[in-house]
C-alpha cells in the first residue's frame, strides 16, 4: 500500500524529472579546471574534507557533489529525479571527477551509506521534507561519531513572502504550515526549470520554521554547533536598502557525539 509520504514523492519526482534538462547549472570544463560552487562559509564549517565521506542530499545537476569532489572529499549525491542523477553523472564523466551519483528517495537512502562524515543540505531542499523529526533521525544512523549535518537553505521567511510592487510584500503562504503542504508557491521560488514558465508541473513542498528544523536534529541527539540567519537583497527584488532587514537564509551545523 503507498503511504501519503510516498504519494508525494512519486508526484514530486514525476514534476523534477520533467525539468532536470533545464537544471544545467555549471558545465563540467568549470569542475575539470577545479571549480567549486560551495559559498565560503561552507567550505569553513565542513573543514579540511580531504578523504572524508560527503553525502549530499537533492543533489539535482550535481554541482556541489562534485565541488566536495575537487576539495578531496569522497561524495556522493543521491536525487529523487533518476533524469538528473544521469545528468550528473555524465557531467562528473566529462569532467574526469570520480564522484558517486545515485537515484534514491532522501527517506530511503541505499544502506551502505553509513558512517558518514557530512550529510549536507542546500539550498531548497528542507521544504521537500514531509516529516522533519523523521528525516533527522534516519540521516542520524547514518553518521560517524564525531560526523555532522550542514545545513544551507532557504530561509521560511522568504519562502512565504512574495515582492509584488515596489517596496510591496505580499504574504503567500503560513510561516507555521508545517506538515500542511504548500496550496501554492510563488513563481520566484519554484525552481529552475519550472519558474517562469507558462504551465510548470506541480510541486508539494512544506514550510518548516527554522526552530523546528533546529529542534528535529537536537531530538535526533546530535550537538548543535552553528545556527545564524543572513540576508540576501537579491532575493527581495525592488525592496532597495530594506531587502537587507529581511532573512533570506540560514546555516545549521549540527554534530552526532
Amino acid at each position: 500500500m503507498t503511504t501519503p509520504l510516498q504519494s508525494i514523492t512519486e508526484a514530486n519526482r514525476a514534476s523534477w524529472n520533467q525539468i532536470a534538462p533545464a537544471r544545467h547549472g555549471q558545465p563540467a570544463d568549470f569542475f575539470k579546471s577545479g571549480g567549486l560552487v560551495l559559498e565560503d562559509f561552507e567550505q569553513e564549517l565542513a573543514g579540511d574534507v580531504r578523504g572524508k565521506r560527503i553525502l549530499q542530499l537533492a543533489c539535482s545537476c550535481g554541482d556541489e557533489v562534485l565541488s566536495w569532489a575537487n576539495l578531496g572529499a569522497t561524495a556522493t549525491g543521491i536525487d529523487i529525479s533518476e533524469v538528473a542523477i544521469q545528468l550528473a553523472q555524465q557531467k562528473a564523466t566529462a569532467a574526469g571527477i570520480d564522484a558517486d551519483f545515485r537515484q534514491a528517495d532522501m527517506y530511503d537512502l541505499p544502506p551502505d551509506l553509513t558512517n558518514l562524515d557530512l550529510i549536507y543540505l542546500s539550498w531548497g531542499a528542507i521544504c521537500w521534507a514531509p516529516d522533519l523529526n523523521l528525516l533527522a533521525q534516519s540521516l542520524t544512523t547514518c553518521l560517524s561519531s564525531g560526523g555532522s549535518i550542514l545545513i544551507a537553505d532557504h530561509h521560511p521567511i522568504w519562502e512565504v513572502l512574495a515582492v509584488r510592487n515596489e517596496n510591496h510584500l505580499t504574504v503567500t503562504a503560513d510561516y507555521f504550515g508545517r506538515t500542511i503542504p504548500r496550496p501554492h508557491i510563488d513563481d520566484a521560488k519554484l525552481p529552475v526549470g519550472a519558474r517562469g514558465t507558462d504551465d510548470p508541473p506541480p510541486f508539494t513542498a512544506f514550510i518548516w520554521p527554522t526552530s523546528d528544523v533546529v529542534m528535529a536534529l537536537l531530538t535526533a541527539g546530535l550537538r548543535l554547533d552553528t545556527f545564524t540567519e543572513s540576508p540576501a537583497p537579491d532575493l527581495y527584488p525592488t525592496l532597495g536598502p530594506t531587502a537587507s532587514h529581511l532573512p533570506a537564509y540560514y546555516v545549521i551545523k549540527a554534530t552526532k557525539p
